[in-house]
Parts: structure tokens; C-alpha cells; sequence
């Protein structure tokens, strides 16, 4: 029996907010020894780093190894991995995927420092809940909201009775109902004491999510809605069926949404 080669797809990528992919083994660039001055951080700060606190710099992906902070000449990219470890049912498969995810390199220009803003105080009885910077001294590479990109996926038919179609439709499934549950959370947290301006962003980040969710969408829709890289928060990253759980919130504040929101639109290959 002849084996098929691996299948072809193309697919368009568009964050609807901001993207955090930092690779666990780089352990930042210091102010303190040297990695970095405060002129590197003009071109690249978005508008509410504060720059002058700044003493940390977490990257985003980057092919190679940088001695200092320099931007202008990294090579940034987007894991195919990170694409693969939205789709629960590829990460439950055993032996060999039957899907490969490649790279996709992304431009430095559409790279932006950003700092972290938490909803603090969630667990704290005594403490008015509010949105702050989470560790404000830490500048963090994201990708902008708005950007959009191309990449390329294989599928081999013979390792699996799905297509990549269902492996995304899954995930699909799975951020709705994630963001469901953080529409839910953010409406126990409007009952709380809390002031007025994150009152008001907050009620922003609920609307968002919620006409993201409203968005018409075809039966036979190629388009899907995936939750990537890092500072999700607990109930972003699993579903639960219990209610009142503990979860951080993590917020991309300028668009009021959560972190690494994106669309992917799979595209078969004519090859």
C-alpha cells in the first residue's frame, strides 16, 4: 500500500490583541548588567511603559542568541508549537502528530515592549480589587494587536481519522467556552468594590469578548478562534465546571482584551 505524502495547508493568522510568546529558557535582559539602555527602549516601548523603571527585559521568540537587547537586527518568530498547543486533541494523541505546524517569522517592527496589567487583589477579602502593572519594573516583547500573517501546516492522513478542520473546530469550541467563563468571572468582580476607571475597563473587556463571541460565524466557517502563548490565567487555559474558582486575570489593556486572542483561517493547499 502506497503511503500519501502529507497534505498541505496554508492559514492566515490575525491577533485581535496582543500576543506574549517568551521562550522559558532565556532568563531576560538586565539593565544591571549591562543588556540594555534606556535609548533602546524608545523605538519599541509602547505609549504606558514607563521606561525609566524598567531593569528587565523578557523577549518574544527569537531564532539566535543576542548578547544585548537589540530589536532592530533580532529575528523574531511565532512557534508553530505554540499553534499545536492550542489544539487539545493534537496534545493528547500518542507517537507521532499527525499534524506538523511550521514557524512563522514574524517582522520587528510589529514587535512592541508592553507592561503586564493584572487584576489584583481577586483573593484579598480586604483589599478593593484593581487593575495594575504586575511586576512594573518587567518590560515584556509582545506582538501588536491587529497584526496578520501567513503560515504553512502538513497533515498526514495515515496518523490520524481527523482532519485538521476538526483539530481546530475543537479548539474553537474550547476558547468559546473559556472566554464564556471569563465573562463570568469579570461579572463577580463587577459586584465587588472596585473604582470606577477599572470598573469601566473592565465592563470594556466583558463587551469585547463578548461581540467577539457574537461575531456571525457559518456552519461551514475555515475560520477559528484559538487563545496563545502565555499570561492566560487559569480559566483561559482550562475549562471548569465548577463556579467561584480562583483564576488571575491577566489584561491587554489598550485593547481590552485578554492576551494572544487570535483568529486562524485554514486555507487548503492547490499543491
Amino acid at each position: 500500500m502506497t503511503r500519501q505524502s502529507p497534505r498541505k495547508y496554508h492559514y492566515r493568522m490575525k491577533t485581535y490583541s496582543t500576543l506574549v510568546l517568551s521562550p522559558r529558557d532565556h532568563q531576560g535582559f538586565y539593565k544591571a548588567a549591562g543588556d540594555f539602555a534606556l535609548e533602546d527602549l524608545d523605538k519599541r516601548a509602547s505609549e504606558h511603559v514607563k521606561k525609566d523603571r524598567v531593569n528587565i527585559i523578557y523577549p518574544f521568540y527569537q531564532y539566535g542568541t543576542y548578547p544585548r537587547y537589540a530589536p532592530a537586527e533580532t529575528q523574531y518568530y511565532i512557534p508553530g508549537s505554540s499553534i499545536k498547543g492550542a489544539l487539545t486533541r493534537i496534545g493528547a494523541e500518542e507517537g507521532k502528530p499527525s499534524l506538523t505546524i511550521d514557524d512563522i517569522r514574524v517582522k520587528n517592527e510589529d514587535i512592541q515592549l508592553y507592561h503586564l496589567q493584572k487584576v489584583q487583589n481577586l483573593s484579598e477579602e480586604d483589599a478593593p480589587t484593581e487593575i495594575d502593572e504586575f511586576f512594573p519594573n518587567v518590560a515584556v516583547e509582545v506582538l501588536r494587536a491587529n497584526s496578520e500573517y501567513a503560515g504553512e501546516l502538513f497533515y498526514d492522513a495515515s496518523r490520524s481519522e481527523y482532519k485538521p478542520e476538526h483539530y481546530f473546530r475543537e479548539a474553537d469550541q474550547a476558547t468559546r467556552t473559556k472566554l464564556k467563563q471569563l465573562i463570568q468571572k469579570i461579572k463577580e468582580i463587577l459586584e465587588q468594590e472596585i473604582k470606577g476607571e477599572d470598573r469601566f475597563i473592565l465592563n470594556e473587556l466583558r463587551n469585547n469578548v463578548q461581540a467577539i463571541l457574537d461575531e456571525p460565524k457559518a456552519d461551514n466557517s475555515n475560520s477559528y478562534l484559538l487563545i496563545l502563548g502565555g499570561y492566560k490565567g487559569l480559566m483561559l487555559s482550562v475549562i471548569s465546571g465548577r463556579d467561584g474558582y480562583k483564576s488571575a486575570i491577566y489584561l491587554d489593556k489598550m485593547n481590552r482584551l485578554p492576551h494572544g486572542l487570535v483568529q486562524v483561517t485554514l486555507e487548503r493547499s492547490s499543491e
